[in-house]
């Protein structure tokens, strides 16, 4: 169904949906630069003023802490900002699924309503009102299904702590189906995060949303499988999952839930 979205998108005269994904991630990636710019000055300045009165003016005294303070400082800027570039990094690679998701959620929404009007003939009419309200249903969501996404993660990294302490060598044979369980959760709710955009438009309230993800957990997993997987790519995977990932998915995802009957019809 990913792999048909893109014929049917161009049969259909919907192509202009897929520069939604690279508008964004371009967007993305000026803030990601601004942050790490901006925290950078931050921390450097913070570390100024706390060091300030404990460094010594000169090294005339020759004492070795003296030595030692000095070059300490000298070398903190540059700790601060690779400090930085691998925390943004690391932020990056957790929320920009979930950023990506956020902001694309208006349009994700109306892609929901065109595919449903090509599969059900019932027009689904836009406005500002509801753009405003799918930016801010999209940014509950994504709240929501990270706040789940980290716990579940977390539940996993202390089940492989307690593995390698507990069970020695086992830990080695139990590694790898931690490691797809991992997977499969982050998977699960991107899923669920496409499919959300869907249930709205056949009027299902965000809690409700998660309750119809669950019972469709299959379909979640297999389009969340595809976004994952793209987004592993080294240094790329974001930019390809911002073309590749919502807009197909969400396709999919509403051809599945308006014409569930024909899922392989092109």
């Amino acid at each position: 169904m990913w792999w048909r979205s893109f014929a049917y998108l161009k049969q259909h005269g919907l192509r202009q949906y897929h520069a939604s994904g690279p508008a964004v991630i371009v967007g993305l990636a000026i803030a990601g630069v601004a942050f790490s710019h901006w925290l950078t000055e931050q921390l450097k300045t913070s570390f100024r003023r706390a060091v300030t009165g404990w460094l010594p003016t000169d090294n005339s005294s020759g004492a070795w802490w003296d030595e030692a303070l000095l070059w300490g400082s000298s070398k903190a800027d540059w700790l601060i900002e690779w400090g930085v570039v691998l925390f943004v990094l690391w932020l990056k690679v957790k929320v920009t699924k979930y950023l990506l998701i956020t902001l694309m959620a208006p349009l994700m929404s109306a892609l929901a309503a065109a595919v449903g009007k090509v599969e059900t003939g019932m027009d689904m009419p836009f406005s500002w009102k509801t753009l405003v309200r799918d930016l801010l249903r999209g940014l509950r969501i994504s709240m929501v299904l990270l706040f789940l996404e980290l716990a579940l993660g977390a539940a996993l990294w202390m089940t492989g702590l307690i593995l390698t302490l507990f069970t020695g060598p086992l830990v080695v044979l139990l590694t790898p189906a931690l490691l797809m369980a991992s997977w499969l959760v982050g998977a699960y709710f991107f899923g669920a995060a496409v499919y959300d955009a869907v249930y709205e438009q056949g009027g299902l309230d965000w809690k409700a949303s998660l309750r119809a993800g669950w019972q469709q957990r299959g379909h979640l997993v297999g389009l969340g499988a595809v976004f994952s997987l793209i987004m592993a790519i080294p240094f790329v995977g974001p930019y390809l999952a911002a073309l590749l990932g919502p807009v197909p998915c969400t396709t999919a995802a509403a051809r599945l839930f308006f014409s569930p009957t024909s899922p392989s019809r092109p």
